[in-house]
Parts: structure tokens; sequence; C-alpha cells
């Protein structure tokens, strides 16, 4: 768009002058005569003014996509900021000095810019100039905002308001005289100290009543101590309130316009044309004129469909035979005509675009150009001419940057093009070029345009080419009516001779070219993208930009697909351009690059060209250094190629692997040797690398398509600090020769190998180059070659790859002695009894792991004494803790010791023994085991924690004793209540042997509640100890003593026990062990009352029995129960049936049953005996002991028989 005015090309929005906020920070254009607007009261400057200031910058719509989702927020305006003072144009041109008066008719004036004024440029029948619409983009407002302070100091409230009233009249008595409409709006912005009372609002009204300002929509106030937000939201305020207004303003001016076309008048000129030739502007042109300026205004409405009805109109008129017909095509209003048609179209088309219709956008841009090209052939000088060259390439770069500007949505994307809108007809034929395709697309139809005009351009004479000095007038006048300059230069510019300036035709086509590669980069088009930037790239090399031209070709070159899709002319010719400006660049590496790719037989035969790598850099004084070129099979198509082959897919570690490396020259047959320095074979996996280097004295080969085989041998080294394998070999290689390396090396380690690639590494005096030749994976079949010929045809998935299986372990591995089961608390000791079973002598490291989770250290011994884990050394390549040195059929035990465990856990152990034979120190053998270790608990136990009668008197309240005072050294003696308790525990065998038991114990842990305690172990064991057989359960009894420690203290009582079983395994030597089991905690002291029942056995009378009722009050209450016994048919009683006792704190009481039984060798029961609190009316629980048991019914005590007695 550059070749147009700005304000022919720029989408119109309303302009809106913001004044009064800060110093006018745009550059007024200076006018001589026109309006002045000036006030004397200063700007506002305070910190809300400059926030305004940048709101309204930011709200600025001059540069928003061409689109109208973008024109729908909240810019909506051009936003231009001044001062205090603002010139408005003059609305009418001065009466001209020379001009004659009359006094019959008076000289009418009208605008400065209207073809009837004479000091007008389009005086007497131009159509159009940019500067009508500069003037009101640009210059006359539809709308003018003045901002003023409003003070807070009551003393010049009065002084300042008078103030206001008088400037604000002043700037509506200013724009009322300048004849433009534009509406004042006035913005009032608070100090920040006023505070809000009834006179603001009075002088508010006071000004708005003086002023005439509309309260709605011309007066606004912003109030003291906005946040950011308040004044984001006023500007918003102020915008969205006047811009129907001026938008109203815009319309008035259209049907200002339209009432002077539709009447179908010439206006008369202020003055007469005084040339002879000149005539005023016809009825025809005006009507151009007003449709244009109809378009104009509705754009500035953002009314897209009335404004292409209005260029429509426009357009056809100007084309018509009554204006561009009638114009001379040597006049220079020919040019004006035209370029306004080009503005008519560009509307046409960016209005079309904002309205989704781009199919018929491409139809309007094709259809101007071919009516231009008819009128240009008609009524100019022809389309033949670098002139409509230059148009065409400028009117395709227009489109382009006019769908950049108007940022579709759908080619934002990967799009190439878009669908055609659905306004077209059904059925309607659409051409591929009348979809609207992205930018790049454009820019390429231009860069093929400027390339046609540079051809044409070269065509002028040189007679044609001289500066205008130098040329006779009558050669200066024929050129006039030959060349087609509009908007392109001269032919002396065009084209100039040799030491004069001109168009740089070069640097017209890489822009365009640049711009488009970067669209079609951007959506994936390869193909185009690699085609334009070889054309690029020709463009640098000839304005001799060698730089440039290389920085194009060698990314290109590496990467284009051609190569890869077989296209090798395009191929071919991306390589000599490569090279030609290589080679003027000094770039020695990409001259050694191409050339090693161009001998290749697929590419076209040059008889005159030397195809000698070694002499590709003699003579080229550009290159200063010596390259180094390192260059990818998938990079280029070299003339050589590589296969590895293994001769058999698996291998085992310690056998010899054979595997072939063939070479195959393809370089055209002129081409000469190829000397290379080595070859270097990558591998993955274990396997090392092997390198052939380049060794003199080839006497095979001297015949064409001849194959050959060599076997290699290797030898161990080091290289780059990893282990290699280096032979000799003859490494030159002629065209169409095959040459085929075989090797024999041994296998060191087990798993997956596979050949990489081969480096050809070529050093010379002039440069150092490496081929990586990759072995991928191929579809057709490898081949072993033999002596002359292939040998067998290898059918694989990848030849080149290998399966090394380990070597079969002869050493074995065997646990002996392992118990059937392990358990907690017990050390654990495995034997591993390792044999060799090699032929020779082994050097054995045994690696042992524990896997599981927390799982605990382990301790190897062997021999008594431990074992530790190898460090690794050049000299050690085995890991785990070295056994020593193990002879042919010989064995030896090593001991793994598992710590004792807490918790039960199911572990993994995993052996690993890796050894040497003493005759292959660098081969590791492996063998390896593991087993499940499941760690159990052998017991679990339940308990029950029943009361006893305590054999001790319970102290006094009248007897009580109150204790010494003693040292922190002495134990503090018990003087509360005593009890006791009987704690059963049960506990069974979950072993899955038998064990024998030496003691079972119970363990105080703590004890909290102020309580003393011990116990006394009832159950005995055997002193051999107790065999507990597998499931079997067993039976523990422990008295239970506790006292509090003061006699006051009231509060329960616990007590913390564990069970503690010491146990061994049935085996002579075996290691007692002990397994703590937990104990609920015990409740062991209450200030409850509670009642015990006990028998005891008369000794004086038989079958006598004495049954016992023991109430306790260990509270500090006297207490009051009632005793109730019921006879039974299974025993007669003696003893009170119904009684009452009062028990007084502190204390306890014992009633006595005597009980006959009438059976023997049975329980009887149950024994109804009820103890009843009077007071609560609460029967207690009677809690049983030794020699008695609780059923549902009550209380059951055992008879023994008759002998028992």
């Amino acid at each position: 768009m550059d070749g147009y005015a700005s304000a022919y090309v720029a989408h119109n929005v309303p302009l809106l002058v913001v004044s009064g906020l800060g110093p006018g920070s745009e550059e007024e254009i200076e006018l001589k005569d026109g309006t002045r607007i000036a006030s004397e009261v200063p700007t506002v400057e305070s910190d809300d003014a400059l926030a305004l200031l940048r709101i309204f910058k930011d709200g600025d719509a001059s540069d928003l996509a061409w689109n109208a989702r973008e024109h729908s927020g909240r810019n909506k305006f051009r936003v231009k900021t001044v001062g205090r003072e603002y010139m408005l144009p003059p609305r009418s041109a001065q009466l001209p000095a020379e001009t004659p008066t009359s006094p019959i008719s008076k000289p009418v004036l009208h605008s400065v810019l209207s073809p009837l004024s004479p000091g007008s440029r389009l005086f007497p029948d131009g159509l159009l100039d940019p500067s009508w619409i500069q003037k009101h983009q640009d210059l006359v407002p539809s709308a003018f905002i003045s901002f003023y302070t409003f003070t807070s100091d009551p003393n010049l409230s009065t002084l300042h308001d008078n103030q206001l009233k008088t400037d604000i009249n002043s700037t509506k008595s200013t724009l009322s005289q300048s004849g433009f409409k534009t509406r004042l709006i006035v913005a009032l912005l608070s100090e920040k100290s006023i505070v809000q009372s009834p006179d603001v609002e009075e002088r508010l009204a006071n000004i708005r009543k003086a002023t005439g300002l509309d309260s709605k929509t011309s007066f606004f106030f912003l109030p003291p101590q906005s946040s950011a937000v308040e004044l984001q939201a006023f500007v918003e305020t102020i915008v969205t309130t006047i811009y129907p207004i001026c938008i109203e303003y815009y319309r008035d001016l259209s049907k200002h316009s339209r009432r002077k076309r539709n009447r179908g008048v010439v206006p008369p000129p202020t003055a007469p044309p005084t040339s002879g030739t000149s005539q005023t502007l016809s009825s025809h042109g005006w009507n151009v004129r007003y449709d244009f300026k109809l378009g104009i205004f509705a754009e500035f409405r953002q009314e897209m469909d009335s404004a292409v009805r209005s260029f429509e109109s426009g357009y056809e008129g100007l084309l018509g035979p009554d204006v561009l017909e009638a114009i001379a095509s040597w006049s220079p209003r020919w040019n004006e005509a035209r370029l306004l048609a080009d503005i008519f179209a560009f509307r046409i088309i960016r209005c079309l675009l904002w309205n989704g219709n781009t199919t018929a956008a491409v139809r309007r841009w094709q259809s101007h150009r071919d009516r231009i090209r008819d009128f240009v052939d008609r009524r100019g000088k022809g389309s033949s001419t670098y002139g409509w060259e230059a148009w065409e390439a400028r009117w395709a770069t227009v489109m382009a940057e006019m769908i950049k500007k108007t940022s579709l949505v759908d080619l934002a994307g990967q799009a190439t093009f878009l669908q055609a809108e659905k306004t077209i007809a059904i059925g309607e034929r659409i051409q591929p070029w009348e979809y609207l395709h992205h930018p790049g697309y454009w820019f390429r139809a231009a860069a093929t345009h400027l390339m046609a005009r540079r051809t044409l351009a070269q065509a002028i004479p040189q007679e044609d080419r001289s500066p205008p000095g130098s040329s006779p007038a009558s050669h200066i006048a024929s050129k006039a009516y030959t060349y087609d300059t509009y908007l392109c230069p001269e032919p002396h510019e065009e084209f100039p001779l040799p030491g004069h300036p001109g168009v740089d035709h070069p640097a017209l086509i890489i822009d365009a070219l640049s711009k488009a590669i970067y669209e079609f980069q951007k959506r994936g088009q390869s193909r185009l993208v690699q085609e334009l930037q070889l054309l690029s790239a020709k463009e640098s090399m000839r304005k001799e930009a060698w730089e440039d031209a290389v920085h194009i070709l060698r990314p290109l070159w590496q990467k284009m697909s051609f190569r890869g899709e077989g296209w090798w002319n395009a191929v071919e010719e991306v390589g000599w351009a490569l090279r030609k400006a290589a080679v003027c660049a000094g770039d020695g590496g990409s001259v050694i690059a191409v050339d090693w790719e161009l001998m290749n037989r697929s590419f076209t035969h040059h008889s005159s060209w030397p195809y000698d790598l070694s002499k590709a850099l003699e003579g080229l004084e550009t290159v200063k250094s010596k390259p180094a070129v390192v260059l990818h099979d998938h990079e280029i198509h070299s003339f050589l190629s590589a296969t590895y082959t293994f001769e058999h897919s698996e291998g085992k570690v310690g056998e010899p692997c054979f595997s072939q490396l063939a070479v195959s020259s393809h370089a055209v047959p002129s081409a000469a040797p190829v000397t290379i320095s080595g070859i270097r074979i990558t591998f993955e996996g274990s396997m090392k690398q092997v390198v052939i280097s380049h060794q003199d004295g080839d006497g095979q080969a001297t015949k064409p398509n001849q194959i050959s085989l060599r076997t290699v041998s290797l030898t161990e080294s080091t290289q780059e600090s990893q282990p290699t394998l280096i032979g000799d070999a003859s490494l030159v290689f002629r065209p169409g020769q095959t040459k085929i390396f075989e090797f024999s090396s041994i296998l060191r380690e087990a798993g997956d190998a596979r050949a990489v690639s081969a480096t050809f590494s070529m050093a010379t005096d002039l440069f150092d180059l490496e081929y990586v030749n990759s072995f991928s994976q191929t579809i057709t079949p490898d081949v072993w070659w033999g002596e002359k010929s292939i040998k067998k045809r290898i059918v694989r998935a990848n030849a080149a790859s290998i399966v090394i299986l380990p070597k079969p372990p002869k050493i074995q591995l065997r646990l002996v002695g392992v118990q059937e089961q392990y358990y907690m608390n017990e050390q654990i000791v495995l034997k591993v009894e390792v044999t060799n079973g090699e032929e020779v002598d082994s050097v054995v490291n045994l690696g042992v792991r524990l896997l599981g989770e927390e799982a605990p250290p382990i301790i190897m011994k062997l021999g008594g004494i431990e074992v530790h884990e190898g460090e690794d050394s050049e000299n050690n390549l085995l890991v785990g803790s070295p056994i020593g040195r193990i002879a042919s059929s010989a064995s030896t035990i090593v001991e793994i010791i598992i710590p004792p465990l807490n918790l039960p856990a199911v572990y993994e152990l995993a052996m690993k023994a890796a050894y040497n034979l003493v005759s292959d120190m660098e081969t590791p053998v492996y063998q390896s085991i593991s087993m499940q270790l499941e760690i159990v608990n052998p017991f679990e136990a339940n308990y029950d924690f029943s009361p006893r009668i305590h054999p001790d008197p319970w102290p006094s309240l009248f007897t009580h004793e109150e204790g010494e005072d003693l040292s922190p050294d002495q134990e503090v003696k018990a003087q509360g209540l005593a009890q006791k308790w009987c704690l059963t525990a049960r506990y069974a065998s979950f072993a899955a042997d038998e064990l024998i038991v030496e003691d079972v114990d119970v363990e105080v842990i703590g004890s909290n509640g102020g309580i003393t305690c011990y116990t006394e172990k009832l159950t005995r064991i055997p002193e051999k100890g107790l065999r507990v057989a597998p499931k079997s359960l067993e039976e523990a009894l422990f008295d239970t003593f506790t006292q509090k420690v003061s006699l006051d203290d009231r509060g329960t009582a616990t007590l913390d026990v564990s069970l503690a079983i010491k146990w061994r395994r049935d085996g002579e030597g075996s290691a007692v062990n002990t397994t703590i089991l937990a104990v609920p905690r015990l409740l062991v002291s209450s200030s409850e009352p509670r009642v015990l029942a006990s028998v005891s056995y008369s000794t004086k009378l038989p079958s006598m029995i004495h049954f016992d009722v023991t109430i306790e009050n260990p509270s500090n209450h006297f207490l009051t129960f009632g005793l109730t016994m019921e006879p039974s048919e299974k025993f007669a009683f003696s003893g009170v049936k119904s009684s009452t006792l009062q028990l007084v704190p502190l204390s306890r009481r014992t009633m006595r049953f005597r009980l006959l039984p009438t059976v023997r060798g049975e329980w009887i029961g149950p024994i109804h005996c009820v103890i009843r609190d009077r007071y609560f009316q609460k029967v207690l629980k009677i809690a049983p002991t030794e020699g008695m048991k609780v059923e549902k019914e009550g209380i059951l005590v055992w008879v023994p028989a008759e002998d028992e007695f």
C-alpha cells in the first residue's frame, strides 16, 4: 500500500479530540487559515488527568484490524489529544486577488479542496484529493471534549465557575462560527480535597444552565478520589454516550452530500478557468465525487453495506464513458483518475472482506485488474510495459496486505484458502483462483510480476536510459508517450546506466519472496517454501550478496524434500547454486559438501567437470581457512553407501562373531578414485567400536563394477578413552566398485547389539571431511558376500543387529539346610553352597540382595570371616563380594546372616554369582537364583484379666499413718488401697515346627494413675522346657498386685504390660529367642464399689463349701447395700437370707454362706445372690474368682467328687 496516500487506504473511524488533559501530545498540522480554538484556562495535570489521558490513548481505534469483530469493542474513536489550542481548517476558500468583481453578481466561495476553487489543486476538472479524507479523519472532529478542573476552594469557587462559563461559551461560539457541526463535550474533574455538599450540585446546575449543555450527553462530572476502575468506567461512559451522537454527525454529512448529488446541477466556480483548453468538471464527475464521499461517511459510521453500494456506484461512473474515457491519456488527470479507480476498488474489496464475502472480494480484485488492463490497452500505453507489471505487483501486494490487516480468523491457523460464502448461488461454478488464499499466495504473485517488470526494464534501449539533462527535448517528449510511469519511476531510474542510482529490483523481489516464504512456512507448505527460497537465493546472487545466498541455500540444501522424493533435477539445481555462492563467499565447507553429493551418478554428468574431490578447493582464493565438514546420509544423496551384516542373528558370550561391512561407490564413471583415511563403525549395545585405517597397496579392483572381499584382522586398542578394535585395509574406492570387509570378534557381554553407523573420514591438506552413513532398516533382504559374488541371502528384519546370549554358567548355587519356616525374633542363617562345574578354576564374586519393604542389611561370612562387597576398579570388573578362587569341581560354603526381625514380612532373597574363568578374565559369566523368604510370628495370644481378693487388710481412716518426708533418692512407699488381679494368657503356636518354650513371663512396661505394681508367676515351666506342638493352645497365669501410692487418690489407674515368651527350635544347640507379645492396656483401679465372690472347701466337714461375698468401698462415702440369697435345688445353705450392710469409706466386708451340695463332681448353681445399692437402687455385679465361673444365668461353683474332698 506504499504507493497510495495513507489517507486513501486507511480505515475511517470517528475523530475525537480530547483537550485539556496535559499538554498536546500529537503534532498538529499547521494551517495558514482556519478557526482557532483557544482557552486561557490552564490544562488539568493531576494524577487523575494523566490516568484519563492514558486511558483515552489506549482506546484509540486507528490501528485495529479491519473487521467487525475488532471494532465492536470499546475502542470506537480515532483519539487525538491536544492542549488548550486547536486549529480547525477553513470552511471556504478565499477570493483570489485577481478575480474581477461585478456589482450585479458576487462570486460564490467554495471549499478550499473543491474543483471550483481556483486555489485548489483540483481546479478546474480534478476529481478528488486525499486532503479531503485527511480533513475529516485528522482535522475536523465529530466531538470535541474539553476537560476542566472543578475547584474546591470556597473563596474562589464563584470566580472559577464564571471563568468556566465564559470559556465554554467561547468554545461553543468558535465551533459555531467555524461552520462545522462538531459537538462540544465538557468534563469537570474535581479536586482531591473537595467534600460532597449541596452547593456542589448547585454549582454544577448553574454551569449547565449558563452554558446550555445537555446534562445527559454533553456534561460530565468526575467525583473526587476515584479509583483506577472508576476512571476506566468514566471514560467508557463518555465514549458510550457520545458515540451515537458522533454517528449522527457523519449521517448528517451523508445527507448533505446526497442532497447535492440529487440536485444534478454543477455548481458555478468561483472564477472561470483561465487556460484555453481547460473546462470544469462534468456532472458525471461530480456524481463520482459525491458517491466517494457517501462511501467514506458510511465507513465512518461502520456501515459497510451502504459503503459498498456508494463505492460501486462511484466506480462504475468513474470507468464509464463520461469520465475516464473522456480524459486524454497524456493528461495528468488520467493517472489521477486511474489512481482513484484503484482506491474505489480497494475500498470495495475491504468492505467485502469486512462483511465476510471473501470470494466476491477476490472476484472484484480480478475484475478491476481486467478492466484496468483493457483501459490501458485501449487508451494507454499497453500492458506490455514495465509500468504495467509494476502496477500488477503493487495490486497483488495490496491484496496480501489487506488480507493480513483484515485478520480473518479462518486464515489465522493452517488454512491455505477459504471456502466461498453462502451468498453465492448453489451450482455456480467457482474457479480455484476465485477462493481467497492466504497472503503468501498474493506475495508470490507480486514477486512473479516484479521479475517480469525487471525483464521488461532490462529491454529498455540505452538511449532511453539517459538522464533528462543528457537527451534532446524531442527524445524526452517521445519517451513520455512510450513508457507508462503510473506509480513507478522514469526509464532512466527504472534501469539506469552504470554509475547512476535507480530501482533495486532484486531487493524488491527478495522482500516479496521473504513475506511469501513466511506465510507458506507458517502453513507447512514445504515445497513452495523451498521453491521460493531458491528464487530468493538466486536474486541475492544476482545482486552479488553471496553471504545472504549461502545463508539461504545451505539449510535448503540440507533439508529440502526433493531429495527424499527423487526429484534429482531440483536437487542438482540447488546444489550448483549453493556451490557457486559458496565459492564466491569463501565457504569451503559448502563447496566440499556439494561436490561430494554431485559425484553421484543420479545427477547429470557434465563432461567438462573434473569430479575430483581432492582438488575441489584448489585455486579458490576466497577460502581462507581449512574447512572441517561433517555430512550425514539423511542430508545428502551420497555416492558412497554402506551396509553392515551379521552372519547370524544370535551369538553367545565368549564365542567369535562374524560380520561384514559392504561399501559401494555410485560415483559417475569419469570420477577420480576417492581415498578414505579411515572408517569408524559404532555400535549400540555391548560391542566395541571398529576402526579401519587406510593401507596402501591395493592391487585389486582395476576393473569397474568389480566386487572384492577382504578379511580384516582386528586387534585390541583404546581410542579417546574407549575400547576399540582396529584393523588395516585399502580404502580406495573407484566408481562402480563394491568392497566388502569381513571381521571376526569375540563377544564379551550379553545383551542386544546393533551396528549404528559407519563414519568415513577423509583428511587432506585442503580440508577434513567426515561422512556418517547410518545403517537403517530396509525392506530388501541383506546378503552375505563370498569371494566373488553373493554367497547367501539373509532374511531378517534388521541384519545389522545381533542378540548376544549369555554364556551358559556352570557355577551352581544351592541353599543348604533351609528350614521349612522362619520366625520373628530369631537370627536367620542361610548357607549357600557355591560349586564350580567349570573345567578350569574360576574367580567368583557373590552378590546377595534382600528385596522387600524396609529390608534389613545382611552379612555374608566365608569361613567365619565377614566378607565385604568389592570396590570397582580396572582389575575388578565383577560385581558383588569376592569369595575367591574356586578350583574345578570344588565348592565353597557362604553364610548369609539376616538379623532378627520384629515384624512379619515377605522378602525375596536374590543371589547372583559373577565369575571369570582364569583362562578368560575379560568375559564375565553370571549365575543367579532367588527364593522367597517369609517371616511369620510364631505365637499369638489372647488375655483375660479378672479381679482377686487381696490377702492384706485395707488401711483404715482411724489407723492411717502419715508418710514421712523422703529425699528424692528414696523410693516412695505406697500408702493407698491394694488390689489383686489375675492375668490369664492363652498363647497358641502358629509355627510349622514343634517349638520348645523355655519361659513365659509378664513384663511391666509402665503404669498410669499413681500406683505401684508387681507380678507373680503361677504357671511353672518344666526344667527342660515346654514342648508346644503346632496349632496347640497353652495357658499361663499371673497374679498382679497393685497399690495406690496415696490413700487420698481416687483416680482411675491403668497398667501396661507385655507377654515375653522365650523359645527355641527343637534341635541341639538352638539359640533361645524372645518373642514379645503386646497386651491390651489393663484397668486396675477405680473409685466405684465392687463385689467379689470366692470359694473355699471345709476341712472339718466333708462336702461343705464356703461361699464368701466381699463388698469393697474404695470411695469417701457411706454406702448401704441390701443382700439377698435365694435357695436352690442343688444345694442347701446356711447364712443370712436377707440383710442390710453399711460400709464406711475405705472399707470392705465379707459375708460367708455355707453350702451343702446335693450333687458331686459337677457345677452347681446358679447362685442367686443379689447385692443392691439402696441409694441408687442399682444391682452390683458379682465378680467370680478362682474355682468359679459365670454363665448367663449367674455364678456357678464347682463341686469336687466325693474322693476329692
